[in-house]
Parts: C-alpha cells; sequence; structure tokens
C-alpha cells in the first residue's frame, strides 16, 4: 500500500513540476522567468544563465543565472547579482547580494543583509550580520559572531574566539571587538 502511494506521491510531483515549466516557457520571450529548476548547471536547468529568475529558483543540484531576486533554494547557488532568500549548501554571487543567505558556504562580492553558515566570505562590504565559524569581509558595517572574525575596516562589533581587524586601534582581540 504504501509503494502505490509513494508511486502515486511522485507522479503528482513530476506533474506539478512539468506544469510549472510549460507555464514558464513564455517568459522566455520575456527573458525572465518565474521558476527556475537547476539540474546540474548552466547547460542542465530549464532557462539559460541570462534568463533573470523573479519568483523560485530550486537547485536539485545546481543552477547558475545573471539574476535572481526571489527564494533560491537547492544544493549549488551561482549569481551574478540576487535579492533573495537563499538556503543552499554553497552560495555564490559574484557582486552584489541583498537578502539573507544560510548556507555551509556563502561567498559574494558584497553583501546587505544576513549571511549564516559555516564560512561566509564577502569580498568587499558588508551591512549587516555576518554569523558562522569563520567570517570575512573587507569592510563591515555591522556585526560578525562567530570562532574567527576578519575583516579590514569595521564599524560595528565582532564577537568570537578570535577578532581581527586590520585598521583598527586593536588589530587582534579575544571575544568582543568593536570599532565606530
Amino acid at each position: 500500500m504504501k509503494a502505490i502511494t509513494r508511486k502515486a506521491t511522485m507522479k503528482k510531483i513530476m506533474v506539478g513540476l512539468c506544469l510549472a515549466a510549460v507555464m514558464a516557457g513564455p517568459a522566455l520571450a520575456l527573458d525572465m522567468t518565474p521558476l527556475q529548476i537547476g539540474f546540474g548547471g548552466a547547460n542542465a536547468q530549464l532557462f539559460p544563465p541570462e534568463t533573470t529568475v523573479i519568483g523560485l529558483r530550486l537547485n536539485l543540484v545546481a543552477s547558475e543565472n545573471h539574476d535572481m531576486m526571489g527564494i533560491d533554494v537547492g544544493i549549488w547557488s551561482k549569481a551574478i547579482q540576487m535579492d533573495a532568500f537563499q538556503v543552499n549548501l554553497v552560495n555564490l554571487v559574484e557582486t552584489e547580494f541583498d537578502g539573507i543567505s544560510v548556507g555551509l558556504l556563502s561567498q559574494m562580492g558584497a553583501a546587505s543583509g544576513v549571511q549564516v553558515g559555516l564560512v561566509n566570505l564577502v569580498r568587499y562590504d558588508i551591512n549587516g550580520v555576518q554569523a558562522g565559524l569563520f567570517n570575512r569581509a573587507d569592510d563591515v558595517n555591522g556585526i560578525q559572531i562567530g570562532l574567527i572574525n576578519r575583516t579590514v575596516s569595521l564599524r560595528g562589533i565582532q564577537v568570537g574566539l578570535v577578532n581581527l581587524l586590520v585598521e583598527g586601534p586593536l588589530t587582534f582581540f579575544p571575544i568582543i571587538n568593536a570599532a565606530f
């Protein structure tokens, strides 16, 4: 009985995904879609990377789009620019991220919002909160909470076992460090 129920559930899921893909088809003419499903990166997803996603992106394995706005969920996520709530094992945003990012590894060019994960990396500025085992950003306007926190400049607070501030009055200070 359970096997029949599982088969019926799987059929419903597959039919739903197919219907969503068919409904998203007209969006190709507009270079945007409300739904993206990624099976294995840029060459194995419903729409090409140039298509803007405004809605839901499911990264069954991996997805890559230049612009993403909405909800981004799955294993591996890559974008040039993103305004989203994302939960993936790996989150990669080349330039700007605005929103909430949760994952094992989050790497952004610049970020506004919240990054939560084991390793959080921001190449330039973060305005908001980084919380993880290792947090790194060039410029922090906000709070870093982690085992190891590193930044070049800080307008805010670092809370962690090791707090490194390259251009500060105290370049190393354990437990709590602040600069304004």
